[in-house]
């Protein structure tokens, strides 16, 4: 599950050279021996040393749908078709009693701020099909969570228009200029989706993918102080197919029907191995973005590579069905 192997490698990388053990949940750990001075740079980084968290990425990380679609719901419009549950994403959800990056943090660092909460309709951008009121955010729900869902990699930039700004006037005693931050990027799966011949092909290649990886990373590092990036592989989505191709379980309000209508690039194994390629080259573009910019002595910025060893196959079909609300859900395992 992404929200639990993501945490458990920042927490350790971070960690590991204070204490070595085990425990069934993050309330097992011991404490941290309090700090008698300060971080002296990134690579001295601990995991309380964290002022602020937050997140870029797509509907992986804004939440979308993972909890479900209640079929309780009666009306003209079924909105949990389209709720972000914000406050449970994985890597900057805050709700409380989510398994979550924050609530891992908060563990060691209870006045760590950014995570979203609490859930609400999904706000969308794909590719230049961005804009208000679609692309609307909720700057008290999402706090320093800065994810759309459909998004692609060239719409990061939109993103940290966003979570920039909100970063400089969050106040709650945060510090814009002396508090570490902790950003995890998590972007590809629409790209990839995106890859057969639609109107952005030719902004979705890995050369391209890898180019606007880059200049968002940059502009973090230009305009975000003390900054630790999480860049957070792609897993292959094509997966997603075979797993759940003739079930009409898997999506009742479409009838099964719902993986040409996610991803176009379904409807043939070449396109799919398109989408595998690709995926395999964003990874590597990620993995140089991250050596270009690995922590260094006296450096007050850093990213760090973590693969997606995700199976799709070996999931079952409820960690993917739109049903049963508020059970175990599309993105609590992707």
């Amino acid at each position: 599950m992404v929200h639990i192997n993501s945490a458990i490698v920042l927490s350790l990388s971070l960690v590991s050279s204070v204490f070595a053990t085990s425990a069934s949940s993050i309330d097992g750990c011991p404490d941290l021996t309090p700090r008698k001075t300060p971080a002296k740079d990134v690579t001295d980084l601990r995991i309380d040393d964290f002022g602020m968290i937050a997140g870029l990425g797509d509907s992986i990380m804004a939440g979308f749908a993972m909890m479900g679609v209640d079929y309780n719901i009666t009306g003209v419009l079924n909105t949990s078709t389209a709720t972000e549950f914000r406050g449970n994403s994985y890597a900057v959800g805050a709700d409380s009693g989510a398994v979550t990056l924050p609530n891992f943090v908060k563990k060691f660092n209870p006045l760590i701020r950014g995570g979203s909460v609490l859930s609400h309709e999904a706000s969308l951008c794909y590719g230049a099909l961005c804009g208000f009121p679609l692309t609307a955010y909720r700057p008290l729900r999402d706090n320093l969570n800065g994810a759309q869902s459909g998004s692609l990699a060239m719409n990061l930039d939109i993103q940290l228009d966003y979570l920039i700004n909100r970063m400089k006037n969050f106040g709650a005693g945060t510090n814009f200029n002396d508090d570490w931050k902790m950003i995890t990027i998590q972007i590809g799966s629409n790209d990839q989706c995106a890859s057969c011949g639609g109107i952005f092909d030719d902004e979705v290649t890995p050369q391209k993918y890898g180019e606007y990886v880059q200049a968002a990373i940059e502009r973090i590092k230009e305009e975000i102080p003390k900054t630790y990036v999480s860049l957070f592989g792609t897993f292959k989505v094509s997966q997603v197919k075979p797993l759940t191709d003739g079930r009409t379980d898997y999506c009742e309000l479409l009838n099964g029907t719902v993986n040409e209508f996610e991803c176009s690039c379904f409807s043939s194994k070449e396109n799919m191995a398109k989408m595998d390629s690709y995926s395999d080259g964003y990874n590597k573009q990620l993995q140089a973005i991250a050596e270009k910019y690995k922590a260094t002595e006296n450096g007050t910025f850093a990213v760090m590579y973590s693969p997606a060893n995700i199976d799709i196959l070996s999931f079952p079909i409820d960690a993917l069905r739109y049903r049963n609300y508020k059970a175990i859900f599309k993105h609590t395992h992707i």
